[in-house]
């Protein structure tokens, strides 16, 4: 009789740590918007690997990925970069992998904050600053055909138009 008690307990136990476990899974890797300055973006983000290099180029493959699929909150209103092609697109195909990959190209530079230290699972983590040239990557979107012009401009804000006056009436009397 207690067996049949413990086996729903069990049960409901794997599937809230599953389900904890998915949740944590996407958004395992951090990345926030710090400053825009001229045709570059500076990002903080996090980066896992099994090794330091690792962990550091991942950190640069995360903001990018999340530039291009996501979206970042208050850039490019807050829109992901890719909005057609994403699967058909060779540029995009090839972007994060290859002798030499796309992505190296609009990483300008990365700055480790802090020291790394290691997770419960032995991979390395950091926490870097990513510069990304924003604006090349936006144009060579557009080029490759998987970014729309309508997504790249600010939100326009309606204009109040002014009631026109109605003219006066000529007589030629």
């Amino acid at each position: 009789m207690l067996s049949m008690n413990v086996r729903p307990t069990v049960i409901a136990t794997l599937m809230l740590l599953a389900t904890a476990l998915a949740s944590a899974q996407g958004s395992r890797e951090k990345i926030d918007l710090l400053v825009i300055d001229g045709a570059t973006a500076v990002f903080s983000a996090e980066g896992y690997g099994p090794s330091r290099q690792a962990a550091v180029e991942n950190s640069k493959i995360a903001v990018l990925r999340r530039l291009l699929y996501d979206g970042v909150k208050d850039l490019n209103l807050g829109a992901p970069i890719v909005t057609s092609g994403q699967g058909t697109n060779l540029w995009l195909n090839e972007f994060f992998t290859g002798k030499y990959p796309a992505y190296k190209n609009f990483v300008e530079g990365v700055e480790l904050v802090g020291d790394f230290d290691q997770t419960v699972t032995n991979e390395m983590h950091c926490l870097t600053n990513v510069c990304i040239r924003y604006d090349q990557l936006m144009k060579q979107a557009r080029s490759q055909g998987v970014s729309g012009e309508q997504q790249l401009q600010p939100a326009e804000q309606p204009v109040p138009q002014q009631e026109k006056k109605p003219k006066p009436k000529r007589s030629f009397l």
